[in-house]
């Protein structure tokens, strides 16, 4: 996946009915978080590359925004264990894909 699909995908997820869209509002489906940590853990970027300003935004911010959605998605989904390890899974595939200081 190019740059600009990845952007269109995760735009996408971001929406009020994508699957982050769908987090805001306390809805975790175990299924759909595995295939969004699929399609993060296939991110590939070379070294040398310049990244995308908005690609950039809609990565670094997804950590604090999916820890921010704990209270609502016990409230809804129920199961806040399965949701922490998918949180803790993202924030360390973007660790692999984008590298630690």
């Amino acid at each position: 996946m190019n740059f600009e699909e990845l952007i269109e995908y995760l735009e996408c997820a971001w929406d009020r009915e994508g699957f982050l869209g769908g987090i805001r509002e306390g809805k975790f489906v175990a299924g759909d978080g595995e295939k969004f940590l699929s399609m993060l853990g296939a991110i590939q970027i070379n070294e040398e590359a310049l990244v995308p300003k908005r690609l950039v935004s809609l990565l670094w911010y997804l950590p604090s925004f999916l820890e921010w959605q704990n209270k609502r998605v016990q409230e809804k989904s129920g199961n806040l264990e399965l949701y922490r390890h998918f949180v803790t899974s993202i924030h360390n595939t973007l660790e692999n894909v984008l590298g630690v200081p």
